[in-house]
């Protein structure tokens, strides 16, 4: 080993300590310089804001970049599209919506769709989109490009969450209708212990079509004081058990009176039912809340009612 004074004699600078140290004293500057610079490029994007002048308002239209998708399930995929700015969080109240606008054959179509953790990704609006066979505007969705622009305007809603004293919740939803639910369930996490029960019956047709059934599955492992029970239109069958290892142990057909008073809060007063899902699953629904003693059956709700339409 060279002594540290014997560094600076001429013979040993002329070696391979010699150039191993003026390497080290030009090339150390740079590393530095370039990883300073990574570092304060993460430091801004991780400073995330709500914008004054936000990328969606709800007086005017705002066209937003398209980004790219992903595919959730045969018929259902998750959109990004960019903000204005790239550090921006989007200040969307719990249960709200926005609309959405597309021209197809030189006619406007108008759609709502609820965006998905809005105050939680920096950058980008994420929006889940379920294609039906006569959605004309679920089918632009699905000839997005990226660089495609689309108008939004908003956020809009009545739903109140924070005001609303309840000790239990209900939630019932089925297919995409799960997105508001999720805004829900994500304030909730926020806050496990302000709510004594939270229950969620979640409809779909197959198993293949259910959304978040992870991120639901690991919320019920973690938190004893929520769980969650699907329900199929199209269970898998024993050949499709044994082939792909789908092998169904929940609840079959449509949403029962039974299914409602065995797994979600009774009616009371300090209990709300939450309910999101196409009109025919929704009206079947009230009706069953009703006979449990709701005391509402109305699709259109008040942002603070006991039992909320979205």
């Amino acid at each position: 080993m060279v002594p540290l004074k014997s560094v600076f004699h001429w013979n040993v600078l002329n070696g391979p300590t010699g150039f191993a140290l003026f390497g080290c004293v030009l090339v150390f500057p740079l590393l530095f310089q370039r990883f300073y610079r990574r570092y304060k490029r993460t430091a801004r994007a991780q400073q995330s804001y709500i914008s004054e002048s936000p990328s969606i308002n709800p007086d005017t239209w705002t066209d937003l970049e398209f980004v790219s998708k992903e595919i959730l399930s045969p018929d259902t995929a998750l959109y990004h599209f960019k903000l204005k700015d790239e550090r921006e969080v989007l200040n969307i109240p719990t249960g709200h919506y926005i609309e959405v606008r597309v021209v197809l054959d030189g006619s406007e179509k108008i759609r709502h769709y609820t965006p998905v953790n809005p105050t939680e990704n920096v950058g980008r609006l994420d929006l889940i989109v379920k294609t039906y066979v006569l959605g004309q505007v679920s089918k632009y969705f699905t000839q997005l490009k990226s660089g495609d622009k689309v108008s939004f305007k908003g956020p809009m809603g009545e739903f109140i969450y924070e005001d609303a004293k309840a000790t239990q919740m209900g939630l019932v939803a089925g297919g995409s209708g799960i997105t508001p639910i999720l805004q829900v369930l994500n304030e909730y996490m926020r806050h496990p212990d302000s709510l004594q029960k939270v229950s969620l019956i979640y409809l779909n047709e197959t198993i293949d079509d259910i959304l978040w059934k992870e991120e639901l599955d690991s919320m019920a492992e973690r938190l004893p004081q929520f769980d969650v029970h699907y329900v199929l239109h199209y269970p898998p069958s024993k050949e499709d058990s044994t082939c792909g290892g789908k092998d169904w142990n929940g609840d079959v057909g449509l949403i029962t009176k039974k299914q409602m008073e065995q797994y979600l809060p009774e009616s009371s007063d300090d209990h709300r039912l939450l309910i999101c899902g196409p009109p025919a699953m929704t009206n079947l629904v009230l009706s069953h809340a009703r006979g449990l003693g709701w005391n509402s059956g109305m699709q259109k709700s008040h942002g603070d009612c006991k039992v909320f339409v979205f």
